[in-house]
């Protein structure tokens, strides 16, 4: 039995050329997207006890960094993934993860709408005292 879903002509043309850029067929290029996104996020990794700060994650480029933000002082840690280090703002710890993930890239990024609030899903830029 064939099946078949009816897709508008950009979509068809994308779904084409994807499976062009894999060297498989239309269908297949199909079947391997629906596959990616029934994997499972990652779980951020668990803040242990003696760890301050608030939990935050941000994803560029299909990489994930997690990191501590600590209120009081503004400074944030990506204690997991590229960039890995302490930094004196959340700007400057984007800026080491995207020149971690790709070196090309002009890393200037404005923290505050990088990084993400891991319990809330909120971008940090709500936790910021002006």
């Amino acid at each position: 039995m064939s099946n078949s879903i009816p897709v508008d002509d950009a979509t068809y043309s994308q779904v084409i050329l994807l499976a062009r850029a894999w060297n498989v067929a239309p269908g297949e290029a199909v079947r391997r997207l629906v596959e990616h996104f029934q994997q499972p996020e990652p779980s951020p990794r668990a803040a242990s006890e003696d760890e301050p700060g608030v939990a935050v994650h941000a994803v560029y480029n299909g990489e994930r960094a997690e990191g501590r933000y600590d209120p009081v002082t503004q400074a944030l840690t990506v204690i997991e993934g590229p960039g890995t280090g302490h930094y004196r703002t959340p700007s400057g710890a984007a800026s080491a993860v995207l020149q971690a993930v790709n070196p090309r890239v002009k890393p200037n990024r404005n923290g505050w709408g990088f990084w993400t609030v891991t319990e809330t899903g909120a971008l940090l830029q709500t936790l910021r005292r002006h």
